[in-house]
């Protein structure tokens, strides 16, 4: 498995379109998130602690997202992920936040206290590095 399209399209965008379903009932949501290459597999997040969508997340047996390119159209999907509450807190993952998602640094002056980090963990994911440049499929 090589990583090097899942880290090239991961460092191109800043958000995700994340997908959940209960009662089918289908959600869909936009956030902000980072990623790390030590955690490939691991999508982050930050949101209010306790809120309707945070419940939502947490209750749902699977996830599906798909990166939002800020340029062009590679992008990495999945139906293949879960959602949880991190082993990691907000202030571990801050300085990448701040350094990787616009305005963060506002986002915590107005409801910092209020953040808990969230992630989604894929077991599998199809990168599509961009018309013309070829899609992989990744097993984590």
């Amino acid at each position: 498995m090589t990583l090097s399209g899942l880290a090239q399209v991961m460092q191109g965008a800043n958000k995700i379109a994340y997908a959940t379903s209960l009662v089918n009932v289908p959600n869909l949501r936009i956030v902000n998130f980072v990623w790390d290459a030590a955690t490939p597999r691991v999508v982050y997040f930050a949101s209010v602690q306790d809120s309707s969508g945070v419940q939502e997340f947490l209750a749902s047996k699977q996830i599906a997202f798909s990166t939002i390119p800020e340029a062009g159209n590679a992008h990495v999907a999945t139906n293949q992920a879960v959602g949880r509450i991190s082993a990691r807190n907000l202030a571990q993952m801050q300085a990448q936040f701040l350094a990787e998602v616009p305005d963060f640094d506002q986002v915590l002056a107005l409801i910092g206290p209020k953040l808990a980090l969230y992630e989604i963990q894929m077991t599998s994911a199809e990168v599509d590095l961009g018309l013309g440049n070829g899609v992989q499929q990744l097993q984590f």
